[in-house]
């Protein structure tokens, strides 16, 4: 095997970080881990709204590993690890943006039978945020309703068809293009609210019987704030993904307390490793075997060479895909 592999990092620049590939040593697994060869990574959101904090006027910043999510097959394993053997292909949230990585035997997931390896790294990521946000957080129940916003993201894709699976009714979709209507529609949603046109409140709570939304996952943040507390029922919980058009906004207090309402944040970045690693394990063991009988599947828009992960986050910041972007690596 090789002693040194290609890996990405994020270097502080003087307007923010800047990617660089960089030749470094395979990594050896410890207790616990397993060394992976990767084939394919997915691409972020969060990691391009890292890069402008990333600055090199700060002293405390040092160049870092990038990556959140890969496929791969097993290459070694470290003392410990059971259950799992070399050759095996699997996916896992971890630090991917490399030709191997190391991750905790408890992070792996097994690929489902002929999915490819760009599909499956279209998996991890999204798939136990989605999970999280509205199973752990919002505790959504069969029978309620679900709204999510910027639902052809990654993580918009996911939750449609998580809702689904879980009995919602009904599930909205937000999107502010008409054309990725269908799509969405053919992942789940019953609903798909236009939010660049006036009104969109109305329709979501004509689509519910002026009931209003049980749960709402949200990635928009700031501007879609005020009316999403609008639309939310009585006991509604508004969990926040993700802020991707901003990290403040305005909104009734009055109209939360009277609603009896529930906002609730969830990230990964307070997480600790153990905490990450049980919302893996859990959306494994219950959701897993969904994509086997094809109820669930990744949403796969785009895929680059790892070379060209540039143009993979420019294609990103383009806002026309619809669910993942996935780079690949060429087989070692």
């Amino acid at each position: 095997m090789r002693q040194t592999m290609k890996a990405l990092f994020v270097v502080p620049g003087s307007e923010g970080g800047v990617y660089e590939f960089r030749e470094i040593p395979v990594p050896t697994p410890g207790p616990g881990e397993v060394l992976v060869a990767v084939r394919a990574a997915g691409t972020n959101r969060g990691e391009l709204l890292a890069r402008p904090l990333l600055r090199s006027d700060n002293p405390a910043l040092k160049p870092m590993r990038t990556g959140i999510e890969f496929a791969g097959e097993i290459v070694a394993l470290g003392q410990g690890v059971s259950g799992w053997t070399p050759g095996e292909r699997i996916m896992a949230r971890g630090t991917g943006y490399a030709e191997y990585a190391v991750v905790s035997y408890r992070a792996l997931m097994r690929i489902p039978g002929s999915m490819s390896w760009a599909e499956a790294a279209a998996v991890p990521n999204v798939f136990v945020t989605a999970h999280d946000a509205i199973v752990s957080a919002a505790a959504v129940k069969v029978g309620e309703s679900v709204l999510v916003t910027a639902g052809a993201s990654g993580v918009g894709t996911a939750a449609i068809q998580i809702a689904r699976v879980l009995g919602a009714q009904p599930v909205m979709a937000t999107t502010r293009s008409a054309a990725k209507g269908d799509t969405l529609r053919a992942l789940g949603a019953h609903e798909i609210i236009d939010t660049s046109r006036a009104g969109w409140v109305e329709a979501v709570l004509a689509a519910t019987g002026q009931r209003g939304v049980d749960a709402i996952i949200d990635q928009v943040g700031g501007p879609m704030l005020a009316d999403n507390i609008r639309v939310l029922a009585i006991q509604g919980r508004l969990v926040s993904v993700g802020r991707n058009a901003g990290q403040v906004g305005d909104c009734n207090l009055d109209e939360i307390a009277r609603k009896r309402a529930s906002i609730i944040g969830v990230t990964f970045r307070t997480r600790t490793v153990e905490e990450g690693l049980v919302c893996s394990e859990r959306f494994a063991a219950d959701m897993l075997g969904a994509f086997t009988g094809g109820t669930l599947k990744p949403v796969l828009d785009r895929t680059f060479p790892f070379e060209q992960i540039a143009d993979a986050h420019a294609y990103m910041l383009s806002d026309t895909q619809i669910g993942k972007i996935v780079v690949t690596m060429r087989p070692s």
